[in-house]
């Protein structure tokens, strides 16, 4: 109806007209890029390097949510005694360097083979490891995007917010194949590690905002 669409461009043209929102938007579409970016490429990675529908099922499904669900309680816990600003760079930085347990797995286990014990228990250490910390920079992201949405269109903005970082993951969910395809597995998820990082260079902006809106909710609480 009208009033949605209403509160959605008045969210819309209060959000543009903060100082620094054109970096802060851009850390809200990139923070996750590297972490997007590999995931949507490990179920293929699991089939190719031989594993049942089965074990992918238990392991990097089943287990991996239990372990996602662990590090959001975890990153939440961490951003509450932290600040949001510490949990966002802390947390974001151990959601990337997982990526490198898949790549370490990628380059040391043969594609089209029958995985051998040493091959399970080195991609069951990257899944868990990738599902828990994937949980920890989830809860950093969503404290921070709570804590930057003002009160009076709140929901507004989140989900304004929300659809910035969703279009991230379509972009990634796309060009995943195509890296993956092109470089190999191995390369392709190192690749991902760094692609956490340009998301390191709006920090800046990020703190400044988180700021601004913290000293806004003080004055008029």
């Amino acid at each position: 109806g009208e009033a949605p669409a209403g509160a959605l461009f008045g969210a819309l043209a209060d959000m543009m007209q903060r100082p620094g929102v054109l970096p802060v938007l851009t850390f809200v579409l990139i923070f996750k890029l590297g972490d997007a970016s590999m995931g949507f490429m490990v179920k293929p990675f699991w089939v190719d390097a031989g594993f049942s529908a089965a074990e992918i099922g238990l392991v990097s499904v089943n287990i991996g949510l239990v372990l996602s669900i662990a590090g959001g309680l975890a990153g939440g816990w961490y951003a509450d005694r932290a600040g949001i600003f510490k949990a966002l760079w802390v947390l974001g930085l151990a959601q990337a360097v997982s990526n490198l347990a898949y790549a370490l797995a990628a380059w040391a286990i043969p594609l089209g083979g029958v995985p051998l014990p040493e091959h399970r228990a080195l991609i069951y250490a990257a899944s868990a490891l990738e599902s828990f910390t994937g949980g920890l920079g989830t809860a950093a992201f969503l404290a921070f995007l709570m804590a930057i949405v003002r009160r009076e269109h709140s929901a507004a903005e989140y989900a304004l917010l929300s659809s910035v970082f969703a279009a991230s993951r379509s972009v990634a969910g796309w060009a995943g194949g195509l890296g993956a395809q092109a470089m190999g597995y191995a390369p392709y998820f190192l690749l991902t590690f760094f692609l956490a990082f340009p998301a390191y260079l709006l920090l800046p902006w990020v703190r400044r905002m988180l700021d601004a809106q913290a000293r806004r909710e003080a004055g008029t609480s």
